[in-house]
């Protein structure tokens, strides 16, 4: 059950797997949001490999109004905006110049307004998301505890895995941003079919690879057979749900790229409403289908994903939302070049995700010689951490939305703004939930034991995971922003070094007492985990630091123009 548990943790730190959407919310938020209005294909707005545009205001309000960024021309006397026009002489002189110096930067406050619009649809999506997950461990549970600890291994194959896919389609949703930012619209049906090819391809790559782990096993001894029969078969049924896994995220990084998230949300309740009862149909053997215990699990979380994005693929083709991006509608060549440079681009994301869940999931297997009681306390605030870790993330997915597509018009001062504004909005969560884990320690440990050694050492762990969420948070989000300026070979260098080189040693020494000569147990990797995302959080900041100061965009942001 411990195992299961840190499975869902593991699940809810991943992007979510599962999309939503309908028509008539779309149309709404797209109305509604700023973000969400088409940005009509404009000759005079500046492409990705070019900063600079013709300083006309026509030009400035053609590429502006899809963020919220206001020009001087549109802007009303009583608006609450900043003017970054501080040289009207040197404009004169200079007729070619940064869109930088013909707008106005938003408030903080309207920043954050136009930041949360996108975050909250995508908070949702991923707590339908984890919800699936802990229905699947519910109701494997009640099959029989062999059941739940055979999902239990195969799940711990199955979430390297499919973070490997999932952190591959991270790359779509800067790209999309970025194409519409720059005015070049019409390149994302072109753009959406090679990223599509690519990540359906290494989903069945992955879902093939999948199917040998868990012969890992049998070189185990004295492990239970019937146990290892259950992970077996739920590895091999959710292995062929890899290229939906692919697909739903694709498609969710196409339309929130565009500024619309209100589809992820609604999706991804209907993903979870699908599953119950598939999961109570192919679990116990109802209406006639077979019995097939925690196998059933992923039967039902595979014929979920291909129901659901069938769903998605309908509303994708047939909302007037997307007309002017419809994608699919065409058979597009696909160059070397733009294959080289979205797996430059999406390899060291899926790495990066990949990396850091695995971490997490070792420390749980290294602390399982301090007996079931440090591993209880250990998952139990793994888990709140975990579900808390959705409200940074889904702040971190609107950020790279908003600065993919600023920077895709190069538009330095107005990333600069969401930057302030996406810390503000991180910063402003965490004091919430950093009281409330204070004062409501003692009930949130209630609703997972009663257990007084488990209590004692959960409450210390609680204080530690408090802490650990600040930084936790703020370099999640610095992700995100980074991953707007597609900068995802500094997101994979960070990772490896602050995890493996920093917080694991760390954490490893002071939980087995290698120098001080006294075990701490649980508490000396949390001490880990604070250290390594405090490394992280520096190093990003660092990172932002440079980039604005340089303005100097990395390599991969340049995408390869499309000519058919």
């Amino acid at each position: 059950m411990e195992q299961q548990q840190q499975n869902d943790t593991n699940a809810a730190r991943a992007v979510t797997a599962v999309s939503s959407a309908e028509g008539a919310h779309a149309a709404a938020a797209a109305g509604s949001n700023p973000a969400a209005a088409p940005l009509a294909s404009n000759p005079a707005t500046p492409r990705a490999s070019e900063l600079s545009v013709v300083a006309t205001e026509a030009s400035s309000e053609a590429t502006a109004s899809s963020y919220g960024v206001t020009t001087p021309s549109s802007a009303s006397p009583g608006s609450n905006l900043t003017a970054t026009q501080s040289n009207p002489a040197a404009t004169q002189s200079n007729p070619v110049a940064t869109l930088d110096e013909f707008i106005l930067v938003p408030s903080l406050f309207n920043d954050i307004r136009r930041t949360f619009r996108l975050f909250w649809p995508i908070l949702l999506g991923q707590l339908a998301s984890t919800a699936m997950s802990v229905v699947d461990t519910v109701m494997a549970g009640a099959a029989g505890t062999i059941d739940l600890s055979g999902v239990a291994i195969g799940a711990s194959f199955y979430w390297p895995s499919v973070l490997f896919v999932m952190g591959m389609t991270l790359a779509i949703q800067p790209n999309v941003a970025q194409l519409r930012g720059a005015g070049r619209s019409h390149e994302i049906a072109h753009k959406m079919h090679t990223s599509t090819i690519i990540c359906l391809i290494t989903s069945v790559i992955v879902g093939i690879g999948m199917c040998f782990l868990p012969l890992f096993y049998q070189f185990v001894p004295d492990i239970n057979q019937d146990m290892v029969r259950v992970g077996q078969g739920y590895v091999f049924a959710v292995a062929t749900g890899m290229p939906a896994i692919a697909l739903f995220n694709v498609l969710r990084g196409y339309w929130e790229g565009l500024g619309i998230t209100i589809p992820t949300s609604i999706f991804g309740f209907i993903a979870l409403f699908l599953n119950i009862p598939l999961n109570w149909i192919f679990i116990f053997g109802k209406f006639g289908a077979p019995q097939l215990g925690g196998i059933g699990c992923g039967v039902a979380t595979s014929i979920t994903l291909y129901i659901t994005i069938i769903f998605m693929f309908i509303y994708v083709k047939k909302s007037k939302t997307f007309a002017p991006y419809r994608i699919f509608e065409r058979w597009y060549s696909i160059s070397k070049e733009e294959v080289k440079q979205f797996l430059h681009f999406s390899i060291p994301l899926a790495l990066s995700t990949t990396i850091e869940v695995t971490c997490f999931s070792i420390v749980a297997l290294l602390l399982s010689p301090f007996g079931p009681t440090t591993v209880a306390s250990h998952t139990i605030a793994m888990n709140v951490s975990g579900v808390i870790f959705m409200i940074p993330m889904a702040i971190a997915s609107a950020s790279t939305i908003r600065i993919g597509e600023a920077m895709g018009s190069g538009h330095w001062l107005c990333a600069k703004r969401i930057v302030q504004g996406a810390f503000t909005l991180g910063l402003f969560f965490y004091v919430i939930y950093f009281i409330a884990i204070l004062l409501g320690n003692g009930f949130i440990i209630s609703l997972y034991s009663d257990d007084v050694e488990v209590t004692a050492l959960a409450s210390l762990l609680l204080i530690y995971c408090a802490t650990f969420l600040l930084p936790d948070g703020m370099q999640v989000i610095g992700i995100g922003i980074l991953r707007g300026f597609k900068d995802s070979r500094t997101i994979f260098i960070v990772t490896v070094v602050s995890y493996w080189i920093i917080g694991m040693p760390i954490g490893y020494s002071l939980t087995y007492g290698l120098f001080t000569g006294e075990r701490m147990g649980a508490p000396g990797f949390w001490i880990g985990f604070i250290c390594s995302l405090g490394c992280a959080c520096v190093l990003y900041l660092f990172r932002l630091v440079y980039l604005f100061k340089s303005r100097k965009l990395p390599k991969t942001f340049a995408i390869i123009e499309s000519f058919d």
